[in-house]
């Protein structure tokens, strides 16, 4: 629990850092910006170490990736697997794993290599999106995005893909629209999953907040009440195996993010003449809830929300960013209390073992 705890306060700490740096006049906006990403980096470090030196048996499915790693890839080769029809994995996955295979042995350096790419294009997602990347990251740990990639690697890449397509996506041409496409086909090659994120190609054409609202809301109500049909659909398409049942928990976690989205949704309105009203990242944020809605009824709904909550994130911290104003910015403490009181909830009692330890 106190590797992980460590990892959810370093963000903040950094953010204090950030800001004790900022009063400084002596420093010009070029040093301060250099600075602040130096400690960006320095607020993802301790739990991007994690994610590299854990031991195969932290994350229910990395013994299995591990496995994968170091047997079973390195009997197949490279025209086997594009010819297999029975292949245990997708083929851009398979043929990036054999490419690192060729490279090491070592799965701690397998993870590595996972690591830098991930963290790496998260890292350029805040940056591109958000003034406050601290908070983004004190998000990602805390509110459990970075406990599913100890676990999930294959939809984690896929995920951070998806990320790298949002870039396309906003240039409004219909060349960045295909390499949108592309991006979004390449991380399906690697987890089935990531056609969902197609949605987001006919959404991104909404761009007043009404329309967006009023769409989304009635998606949420088809979703919801055609839940039976989705249901197989996404189990079929996706390669999931859930049942539509009461999951019993979710309710807690919806609530929170429904105010964080609210939260933000007032702090950007009010600063509306100074900054991009970011529809593209609202409407992450709104279809983040739609799927959170929906993960009352199915636990498949939450792996398909992974795709859009960093969408969510860099809302939030954008708006954290921009709030100074004395009626509201006590929400924003209370919120980010609320999301650590979560985490600290979720994470009592879990153990995290290094690669050179004994299990």
């Amino acid at each position: 629990m106190i590797y992980y705890g460590v990892a959810a306060i370093f963000p903040l700490l950094m953010w204090l850092v950030n800001d004790t740096v900022g009063k400084t006049k002596k420093l010009k906006e070029k040093d301060k910006t250099r600075i602040k990403y130096g400690l960006v980096v320095a607020a993802i470090l301790p739990m991007m170490l994690m994610f590299i030196l854990r031991h195969m048996s932290v994350g229910a499915d990395t013994v299995g990736y591990v496995y994968f790693f170091e047997e079973e890839i390195r009997d197949i080769s490279l025209s086997k697997i594009f010819s297999a029809s029975d292949i245990r994995f997708e083929v851009g996955f398979q043929i990036y794993v054999k490419i690192i295979s060729l490279l090491t042995d070592s799965y701690t350096v397998f993870f590595l290599i996972n690591g830098l790419l991930i963290f790496g294009i998260l890292f350029h997602f805040a940056k591109k999106n958000t003034e406050n990347p601290f908070v983004f990251f004190f998000l990602f740990i805390t509110l459990g995005t970075y406990n599913f990639m100890e676990t999930g690697l294959r939809q984690s890449l896929a995920m951070v893909i998806c990320l790298l397509a949002v870039d396309f996506l906003k240039k409004n041409k219909p060349s960045s629209v295909l390499v949108f496409v592309l991006l979004v086909v390449l991380a399906y090659f690697f987890h089935k999953s990531a056609i969902i994120f197609l949605l987001m190609c006919p959404l991104s054409l909404i761009k007043k907040f009404d329309w967006m609202f009023a769409i989304d809301a009635v998606l949420a109500l088809v979703l919801t009440f055609g839940f039976a049909f989705f249901q197989d659909m996404f189990n079929e398409l996706l390669g999931y195996d859930y049942e539509i049942e009461e999951t019993g928990n979710g309710g807690i976690f919806l609530a929170l993010i429904i105010f964080i989205f609210a939260y933000s949704c007032l702090v950007m309105y009010n600063n509306r003449k100074k900054v991009d009203r970011q529809s593209l990242i609202v409407q992450l944020s709104l279809i983040t809830i739609i799927f959170w809605l929906l993960r009352l009824i199915s636990r498949t709904a939450e792996r398909i929300s992974y795709y859009y909550i960093s969408g969510l994130y860099v809302y939030f911290a954008q708006a954290s960013h921009y709030d100074k104003s004395k009626d509201t910015v006590w929400i924003k403490w209370l919120l980010i209390l609320a999301c650590f009181a979560l985490f600290i909830y979720r994470n009592v009692g879990v153990t995290y073992h290094f690669f050179w330890q004994v299990v």
